[in-house]
Parts: C-alpha cells; structure tokens; sequence
C-alpha cells in the first residue's frame, strides 16, 4: 500500500497480514480525499481503528497536523508503530492502543474535538450508528469538520441530522464509503 499523495507520495506502507484489517482500497482512498479535500492546513485528524494507519498517515503527508490513531490489536499498533517511524512523523502522531469506546470515553473527558474523523470498524461490528450519534452528542466533531465512515454495503443507512449533513456516498461492490460534515454553530 502507498501513499497517494502529499510530501510522503509514493512511499510504501507495511500492512498487518491476514483479514484482521483490510485497507481502504488506492481507488476508494482517492475518491475520499479528492472529497473531503485534496490537501490540509493543520487538520487534527481521529482514526478510530487504525489498522495500519494508513489513513492518518496520508493525512498527514497532504497537510494534517496531527493525527490520534485509536486500534485495539497490538499486533496492528506495531505495523502502525512501523509506518509512523518510517515516516519520521512520531512528534505528530499519538497512539493509543484501546478499545474505541474507551478512546471516546477518553476524547469526551479532555473535551477534544477534531478536523476529521475516520471510522473503518470491523465488518462483523455494526457500530457506525452508535458511534456517530457519541460524536455528536458529545461535540467530538469541530464546526465544518468531517467523518468518513465505511461499512459493509447494506450494513449502515446514512441519514443527515440536525448536526450533520452528507457530502457523499459511494458504493464499491461489498462496501460503502459516506462521507459526513458536521453544520456550523450547532
């Protein structure tokens, strides 16, 4: 896997082996960038589960300043751990090897909010839901900011609330990508 764009583009990335984790696909990663915009200034971006931190990382090279990558498995947080050290980027990255509900339980107490959020749960969880309406009953999300979710096709129904709106939804094949930004002054 590679980076796409950004001043890390075209480095290689290491993934974990086996199904545990899949990676956003090069195509569907582009779509979703080209989106939510091609390049940053100084976004804080959330990676809910991490997997290899791919997703942060290519933020990161497009102009983010800061990325919380969240993954439970500690062999992922190694592969993560590698990615990051390779890129030199360990002051601008901060790991927290836990269970989702504990880094939001977590974010919520320091009143954190971010840019950018990324929520690729596991197929076999059907959270995407839950964890939205935490982030914004718990203001996690900072006005014009966006969560990116994939989920299994058929498996979430996007819906726009009072706080967010839908900017895009793709769909490819067995997944779907929709892409959320939170309304201002609510």
């Amino acid at each position: 896997m590679k980076i796409i764009a950004g001043k890390y583009r075209s480095r290689v990335l290491v993934t974990l082996e086996g199904l545990n984790t899949r990676p956003m696909m090069s195509r569907m990663k582009e779509s979703v960038f080209n989106t939510i915009g091609p390049f940053f200034d100084g976004d804080v971006v959330l990676d809910l589960f991490g997997g290899s931190g791919a997703l942060s990382l290519e933020s990161l090279s497009r102009g983010a300043s800061f990325s919380y990558i969240v993954e439970k498995s500690h062999e992922a947080v190694k592969i993560i751990k590698k990615n990051v050290d390779s890129l030199k980027e360990n002051d601008n990255v901060k790991i927290l090897n836990m269970d989702y509900k504990l880094a939001l339980k977590k974010f919520k107490e320091e009143n954190r909010s971010f840019d950018i959020i990324f929520l690729d749960p596991p197929y076999r969880l059907n959270i995407v839901s839950e964890i939205i309406d935490f982030i914004n009953a718990n203001n996690l999300l900072k006005d014009k900011g966006v969560i990116v979710c994939q989920y299994v096709a058929g498996n979430y129904k996007p819906q726009e609330t009072d706080q967010l709106h839908i900017i895009k939804n793709y769909d490819y094949a067995s997944s779907e990508v929709c892409i959320y930004q939170k309304k201002e002054d609510n």
